[in-house]
């Protein structure tokens, strides 16, 4: 090989051999500036030092403490529009049905009365009150009277008792569907909420002042509200 071509050769061998180093020296650069995710740990503990003390965060049942006692520790929290959901179940058709049932109990009491009262009425409307049989019919239409008064408060009575059971039962379910999407969403704390956005229904300053006070939160990630999750658990539609 001439001399000139030696001198071509080795020169254009050395340009390429610059280049990838300076391009490796780049990669290099970049991989310094840019380092790569990378997990810490693991550990038994971090301790975080502090004026006063040092703080130590350790996984405790997979949940970060912070402390000794069992309240120390980091819960993940999330909060379920109560007041929708129970209206929602006690709109149900089951819930109706059962107000439904006494309703009928009740139209067939008083249809009953209607016709005791149009035979007591045929019976003694033209009486005199001189009659011997005055005072036997008069105690016949008090009687009747106290009655249907006795019906009436038995009836607010039974069904203030069927409220006051219906309530409670759909509290039940609404609790059981929290438990299961909090077990499967791994929420530890739910919380009642209204949302801030929901419209009052007040009609004076005390029920306005109300409708303040159960609305918990004044600010929240949309993140915590598992409402239409126990909402889906308990197969109700949102209106």
């Amino acid at each position: 090989m001439r001399t000139t071509e030696r001198l071509f050769v080795y020169g254009t061998l050395a340009a390429l051999g610059a280049a990838f180093f300076l391009r490796g020296t780049e990669r290099a650069a970049d991989a310094t500036a840019r380092p790569a995710p990378s997990d810490l740990g693991p550990a038994d503990a971090v301790i975080l030092s502090g004026k006063d003390a040092n703080l130590s965060l350790r996984n405790d049942g997979g949940r970060i403490a912070f402390g000794e006692q069992p309240t120390a520790k980091v819960w993940s929290m999330g909060a379920v529009n109560s007041d929708k959901v129970m209206k929602l179940l006690l709109k149900s058709e089951r819930f109706e049905e059962e107000r439904k049932s006494l309703e009928e109990q009740a139209k067939t009491k008083d249809e009953d009365f209607r016709k005791r009262y149009q035979e007591l009425e045929t019976k003694y409307k033209d009486i005199d009150p001189k009659a011997p049989n005055f005072e036997e019919g008069r105690k016949e239409v008090e009687g009747f009277f106290k009655e249907v008064e006795n019906w009436r408060k038995e009836l607010q009575d039974r069904l203030a008792k069927l409220q006051a059971e219906q309530v409670e039962k759909a509290y039940r379910e609404m609790t059981s569907a929290v438990d299961l999407v909090a077990d499967r969403q791994k929420v530890d704390i739910v919380l009642r909420f209204v949302p801030t956005s929901q419209k009052f229904e007040s009609d004076n300053a005390a029920s306005a002042m109300l409708q303040v006070q159960v609305r918990t939160f004044l600010h929240y990630p949309d993140a915590v509200d598992v409402t239409a999750d126990v909402l889906k658990e308990l197969s109700l539609k949102d209106e």
